[in-house]
């Protein structure tokens, strides 16, 4: 490595038993190494956009448009409130994983958490219930806001909306079980992905819905397994729905007139918003939702070195989706199935998926079986609240939490301008030990899984404030008017006055509804 080149490595981590604020750390080791200093040589992948085409041609089947809707009535919520030293503790009564909340004009929007049947909207600042609802499925998904409307999935087995205001019923289609991804809203439009392909064939497996949805064939190379579908944000109309081959990692984006996504299998997609015409599709071996920036594409891949399980920063052009450099070519054990199905969130994940009605394992349907190739995780639950190495990208740099490190590198040369060091067991714990990096102001935030909240200096990677939940967390957290939010895998949302109004603006999963993961305050 370049000796001019310096690493720091921070410790983050170390659970505690309260939410207390901590000094920023000041003990930065500086090191010399060579893993990450140029660009890493690859395969381009595989493009696969005439089997796409095919299975989406004009003479096959086409998925169904009869879907039957879900139901939501008001229910209360009581004793959910604790107030902290620097604000509040929200208290679920499902006490499982709870998705990344929405933050909006002064209030919170969550999901009850993977083993729930509600969704709340509380006050920002007190934690005060404004409504609570009761679904008819479980499992609810971080939602997303546009012109008043809230939209999220449950994992079983449908998309709501709702107004954001009362949390008054608007419309919403049981698509089909598992939906395990996060809906995008933008144009006016909704996106999201659901399984269509039941025991190797389009078998109706709800009579009430799929009837018209016949056996395919095995004339083609690719297996449609799941339907892209969009519809009409104020009505839930259908405006159109193509074949995919895997369901959507964890959610689309949407940027000028185009939507891009990686499927679990590790396809990246872009296709047009208007009518869902395919325009590239290549196999990657993606392990992250895409972020576009221009004329380029940044994500992180699989790519492995011989048996060794490994992941890399990939840029890509916008037009075409061709690999022109490839970073950080990092032991990438939190993807490999053989460690993940060892660890905690192995078990715990069971453990949610059988409190859903998943003992047996995630159905065939949901193509887990790709997944688990792919990013090492084949759990409904997990594979709903899998982020992956997700990048934050702004002033030329590109930040990651990748394992059990948050990196900053350089998108021009691919050095690494400094690292921060997670703490904790990775392969016993499982997944990652922090969450995707969010960008607050001019700070970056990430949430660790022992339970700190970590505001960092971009610029060197120096902690300047920390925040100790003693909770889990897998989600990543969200930012606005200097309060911070995060959830936690036991049924939890924790709100923290940081005292620091800079830290804005970033208000959904991805920081908007359309997922770009651009902070543009």
């Amino acid at each position: 490595m370049n000796k001019n080149v310096k690493i720091a490595l921070l410790s983050l981590g170390v659970a505690a038993s309260s939410i207390a604020f901590m000094p920023g750390h000041g003990s930065i080791k500086n090191i010399i190494g060579d893993e990450q200093t140029a660009a890493v040589k690859t395969d381009e992948g595989t493009d696969v956009l005439k089997q796409v085409l095919d299975m989406n041609a004009e003479t096959k089947p086409k998925p169904t448009k009869n879907f039957k809707p879900g139901h939501i009535a008001y229910t209360d919520l009581q004793d959910h409130l604790k107030t902290t030293a620097n604000g509040f503790v929200i208290k679920l009564p499902s006490s499982t994983n709870v998705p990344t909340p929405i933050i909006q004009d002064g209030k919170i929007y969550v999901s009850g958490g993977f083993g729930s049947k509600e969704y709340y909207a509380f006050d920002a600042k007190t934690g005060s219930k404004v409504w609570a609802l009761s679904l008819d499925d479980d499992g609810p998904s971080a939602g997303v806001i546009e012109d008043d409307i809230l939209v999220f999935n449950s994992e079983s087995c449908t998309i709501f909306a709702c107004d954001v205001k009362t949390g008054r019923y608007l419309w919403s289609h049981w698509l089909g079980d598992p939906l395990m991804s996060t809906p995008t809203i933008a144009n006016g439009k909704v996106f999201t992905s659901y399984p269509a392909y039941y025991g190797g064939s389009y078998n109706e497996y709800d009579q009430n819905v799929h009837t018209d949805v016949p056996y395919y064939g095995d004339d083609i190379t690719m297996k449609p397994t799941h339907v892209l579908a969009c519809f009409d944000l104020k009505s839930g109309k259908v405006l159109w729905q193509k074949w995919i081959d895997s369901d959507i990692m964890t959610a689309p984006v949407a940027v000028g007139d185009n939507l891009y996504f990686s499927t679990f299998s590790g396809i990246l997609y872009k296709v047009g918003q208007a009518s869902g015409s395919f325009v590239s599709a290549k196999n990657i071996k993606a392990t992250s939702a895409p972020v576009i920036d221009g004329d380029k594409i940044i994500i992180t891949r699989r790519n492995d070195k011989g048996n060794k399980c490994m992941e890399s920063i990939a840029i890509l052009t916008e037009k075409e989706s061709n690999i022109t450099a490839q970073y950080a070519n990092k032991d990438a054990d939190y993807l490999n199935k053989d460690v993940q199905s060892k660890s905690l969130l192995k078990t715990e994940s069971n453990n949610l998926d059988a409190g859903n009605g998943f003992g047996n394992g995630a159905p065939m349907n949901s193509n887990w079986s790709v997944a688990y190739d792919n990013i090492g995780q084949s759990n409904v639950s997990s594979l709903q609240a899998f982020q992956g190495s997700r990048t934050l990208y702004f002033s030329g740099m590109i930040y990651n939490s990748m394992g059990d490190e948050v990196i900053c590198t350089d998108a021009s040369n691919g050095k690494a301008v400094w690292k921060t060091k997670v703490e904790g067991d990775l392969h016993n714990t499982g997944g990652f030990l922090a969450t995707p990096p969010i960008k607050a102001g001019e700070k970056i935030i990430v949430a660790t899984f022992a339970g700190q909240i970590k505001v960092i200096n971009p610029e060197d990677g120096k902690v300047e404030k920390t925040f100790n939940t003693g909770k889990n967390i897998r989600y990543a957290p969200v930012c606005n008017e200097g309060w911070i939010y995060v959830t936690t895998t036991t049924g939890e949302v924790v709100a923290i006055n940081s005292q620091d109004q800079s830290l804005t603006g970033w208000t959904m999963w991805g920081a908007n509804a359309a997922h770009t993961n651009f902070n543009t305050n």
